[in-house]
C-alpha cells in the first residue's frame, strides 16, 4: 500500500480538486427527478475525498522535512510561472477535517434540505472543490480563484430554500464578501507589483530583499490582504436567519480556510 501511494504521488495531490469537480459535472446530467441518484453520488464522492485526504495525511506523516511535501504542477510549468498545488501536513489535516464535516453535513441534509431547492448536491461538491483547492494552492492568485469558487457555491447553498429572511441574510452575506474580495485583489496586486511573483515559496525568498523604499507598499499590501482574510472569516448571515447545519457548514469551512490561509501567508 505504501509503495502504491508513493507511486501515485504527486498526482494524488490534485485528486481532492478534480474529484468533486467531476462529481458536480456528472450530477448536472440528471434533473431533480433523479435526486436519490444525485444524493448517492454526492455521498460517495465525499467519502472518496475523505479517504484520499487520509491517505495524503498518512503520507506526509511518513516523511520528514521537504520530503513530506507533495508538489503537483497541473500545467507542467516550472515554479513560479505555473499553477502549483502543495500538500503539506497542515493542508492534508485540513482536507481530512473538511471531509469529516462535509460528510456529516451531507448526511444531515438528506432527509430535508436537499428537497428545498435545485442542485443542492452539485453546489455542495463545488463548495468542497473550492475549499480543497484553497488549502492546496501554492500561489496567491489561485487562492483567490478557489475562494471565489467556494464563495459562489456558498451563496447558492445559503439561499437554498425560501423565505424573505433567508434572502435578506444571503444578500448581506454576498455584498460583504464581494467587498472583501475586492480588497483581496487590491492586496494581491500590491504584493505582485512589489515582489514580481505570486508563488508563496518564491515570494518568501524575495520579500527579505525588497528595497527599503518599497517596504511601505509591501506592508500596505500585506495589511489589505489580512483585512480581506479577516473580514471573510468574520462573515455570518444576519442574526435570526433560519440556519441549519447544511447551510451553515459552507460558511464555517470558509472561516477555517481564511484563518489558516492567513496564518500560512504570514508565515511565508
Amino acid at each position: 500500500m505504501k509503495a502504491l501511494v508513493d507511486a501515485a504521488m504527486p498526482q494524488l495531490v490534485v485528486v481532492p480538486v478534480l474529484l468533486p469537480l467531476a462529481a458536480a459535472a456528472f450530477m448536472l446530467l440528471f434533473d431533480e427527478s433523479h435526486r436519490r441518484w444525485k444524493a448517492l453520488v454526492n455521498v460517495a464522492a465525499t467519502i472518496a475525498g475523505l479517504l484520499v485526504a487520509i491517505v495524503l495525511l498518512t503520507w506526509t506523516n511518513r516523511h520528514e522535512g521537504i520530503a513530506a511535501i507533495g508538489v503537483h504542477l497541473p500545467g507542467n510549468w516550472h515554479v513560479p510561472f505555473g499553477i502549483v498545488l502543495v500538500a503539506d501536513r497542515l493542508a492534508a489535516l485540513m482536507l481530512v477535517l473538511t471531509g469529516i464535516v462535509g460528510l456529516a453535513s451531507v448526511l444531515y441534509a438528506l432527509p430535508h434540505w436537499q428537497r428545498s431547492g435545485v442542485h443542492y448536491h452539485t453546489l455542495f461538491q463545488i463548495q468542497l472543490m473550492g475549499v480543497n483547492g484553497a488549502f492546496l494552492t501554492g500561489d496567491l492568485f489561485n487562492l483567490f480563484v478557489f475562494f471565489e469558487v467556494m464563495l459562489a457555491a456558498s451563496y447558492g447553498l445559503l439561499l437554498h430554500g425560501s423565505g424573505s429572511v433567508r434572502v435578506r441574510a444571503g444578500l448581506k452575506y454576498i455584498a460583504f464578501n464581494l467587498l472583501a474580495s475586492s480588497l483581496f485583489l487590491v492586496g494581491v496586486a500590491l504584493l505582485y507589483g512589489i515582489t514580481g511573483t505570486l508563488n508563496f515559496a518564491d515570494m518568501a525568498q524575495k520579500v527579505p530583499h525588497v528595497p527599503t523604499a518599497d517596504r511601505g507598499l509591501l506592508h500596505a499590501g500585506a495589511a489589505i490582504l489580512a483585512i480581506a482574510f479577516l473580514a471573510k472569516a468574520a462573515t455570518d448571515p444576519w442574526p435570526g436567519s433560519p440556519q441549519t447545519l447544511a447551510a451553515l457548514v459552507p460558511q464555517e469551512i470558509e472561516k477555517w480556510t481564511n484563518v489558516l490561509r492567513l496564518a500560512n501567508v504570514e508565515r511565508q
